[in-house]
């Protein structure tokens, strides 16, 4: 939505904040970076309560074997939970209110605005706490599943650390410090080089 100066202090004295802010993104490959800002791009200028004035789009740059691009962008918002809104939906790396330079707000739309955020906080809070349920779950899973793969390896006879990764798809130095939790429990055996179960089925 191209607005030109005077339409645009007109938004401003109907209570809008103008912002300058910088929205990355970082992944691979390349294509697929360029390809995520695009639809980030898009997705802002669909907001309710939000008009993407301009901005610069930057190449997308390797960091190591990643890369990074990033927009710089000139943005009105209707007012401060629309701005909180974009801060957890996009999360810009930096946000800037170039205009106004001073504001009025009432106790009333103050409180709204701290409601407001500290609902999209507990939110997030709540969708970190399902998460790492969700992970600590997966992780006794995959280490009872691989603590079974081992003992059945090792049912027909003593194997060593190398012929337990090949079999297992686990690299060694990844795979030994399981090795050593399972012989803490008493389910293996090292023997030199060799590994022996201790379970008797």
């Amino acid at each position: 939505m191209a607005l030109g100066e005077a339409e645009i202090r007109e938004k401003l004295e109907q209570g809008y904040l103008r912002i300058s802010t910088v929205i990355e993104i970082v992944g691979a490959p390349k294509e697929h970076v360029e390809g995520t800002l695009r639809l980030v791009l898009k997705q802002l200028r669909e907001e309710t309560g939000t008009i993407v004035l301009g901005g610069k789009v930057h190449e997308p740059k390797a960091q190591g074997p990643f890369f990074s691009t990033f927009a710089e962008l000139q943005v009105l918002v209707k007012n401060f939970a629309a701005l909180v809104n974009i801060c957890f939906n996009y999360m810009p790396s930096s946000v800037e209110i170039v205009e106004p330079t001073q504001f009025k707000l009432a106790p009333l739309e103050f409180s709204n605005l701290f409601n407001d955020l500290l609902g999209r906080l507990h939110e997030v809070d709540m969708r970190l706490k399902n998460t790492n349920a969700a992970n600590a779950l997966l992780d006794k899973n995959l280490y009872n599943l691989l603590k079974n793969v081992v003992l059945l390896l090792l049912e027909p006879g003593s194997k060593n650390l190398g012929e337990l990764s090949s079999r297992v798809g686990i690299a060694e130095q990844q795979l030994e410090p399981f090795l050593a939790k399972f012989a803490e429990e008493k389910l293996i055996k090292k023997d030199g080089h060799h590994y022996t179960s201790l379970v008797k089925r």
